[in-house]
């Protein structure tokens, strides 16, 4: 009877998770900093679609390689996204780092800010995710703290980086103002000219692009009232995306007085490309450069 008492008390104490007076070990809890949960996210998913601001709508030669120079000491001084680059990267934690160790850095930085969206939601992470260019998918889900991953929805998605005119908006024709998303081709703007002189000219194409949830736009106010709001890197007849203006600067000669992000929420953008070599046309009474053209 003594062995089958003694039998039974080792089992207990097994089952307590002590075995002779010993603490059973156990696998420590593995936390994930929200850089390192994005990686975990990235590496999850096939063809994760993101629209890189350097490039899209408008690459500039350098751009791409003097902002990783500027921005550097700000990402750094970002330390848990910091860490979980260099990790990412296998490079080593140092005082200096060359040039091309920095570009390196600033890319990853934009993966982990555009590829994915995420918010805290009590103890764990919601996120939102598009892949696929085109036709493709929108994925929302969560990610806790220890790496578990869950997806709550997946839903076609047409995913392309918008870079055009807000609904509403109103293209100058000699018929008089008309919203462009109720423009069509062969209907009739203004457009200037390669000698800077106002002329009629057909609609060549138009175009919708539908927009996810979170996309904003910028609206930009002049001292002389006209307004417009536009994706943030459509081009004006400068060439320079309306996103990169700021309080003070000039646009179609007149000052800038507001510069303001917006959430968007009417589901697309538009835009249209007129006849004629310069693809300007007159938005809200601010002449703008068409998206769809090649010059």
């Amino acid at each position: 009877m003594n062995r089958y008492i003694a039998i039974a008390s080792i089992m207990l104490l097994v089952t307590m998770g002590i075995t002779f007076g010993c603490k059973a070990e156990t696998s420590p809890i593995v936390e994930y900093s929200l850089p390192e949960l994005k990686y975990l996210l990235l590496a999850s998913f096939d063809d994760v679609f993101w629209c890189d601001p350097d490039f899209y709508p408008i690459g500039r030669p350098g751009q791409e390689e003097n902002n990783a120079l500027e921005q550097f000491p700000v990402i750094k001084a970002n330390e848990a996204e910091f860490s979980a680059i260099l990790q990412h990267l296998g490079l080593a934690s140092k005082a200096e780092y060359t040039d091309g160790e920095k570009l390196l850095i600033y890319r990853e930085h934009k993966k982990l800010t555009y590829q994915v969206e995420m918010t805290q939601s009590g103890d764990m992470y919601q996120f939102t995710l598009r892949a696929g260019e085109g036709q493709g998918e929108r994925i929302e889900g969560t990610v806790k703290p220890s790496g578990e991953i869950k997806v709550s929805k997946r839903e076609p998605s047409f995913n392309t980086c918008p870079i055009c005119l807000a609904s509403g908006t109103l293209i100058d024709t000699p018929n008089g103002l008309v919203p462009v998303e109720q423009l069509r081709s062969g209907m009739t703007v203004w457009t200037i000219d390669v000698s800077g002189k106002r002329v009629p000219a057909v609609v060549v194409e138009t175009t919708m692009t539908p927009v996810p949830a979170s996309f904003q736009v910028t609206r930009v106010t002049l001292r002389d009232g006209r307004i417009v709001a536009t994706s943030l890197g459509h081009p004006t007849a400068e060439g320079r995306p309306l996103g990169d203006y700021q309080v003070g600067d000039t646009l179609d000669g007149a000052t800038v007085i507001s510069v303001e992000h917006l959430a968007y929420d009417d589901g697309a953008t538009y835009d249209l490309l007129p006849s004629g070599r310069t693809g300007f046309c007159w938005a809200n009474g601010i002449l703008l450069k068409s998206t769809l053209t090649t010059h």
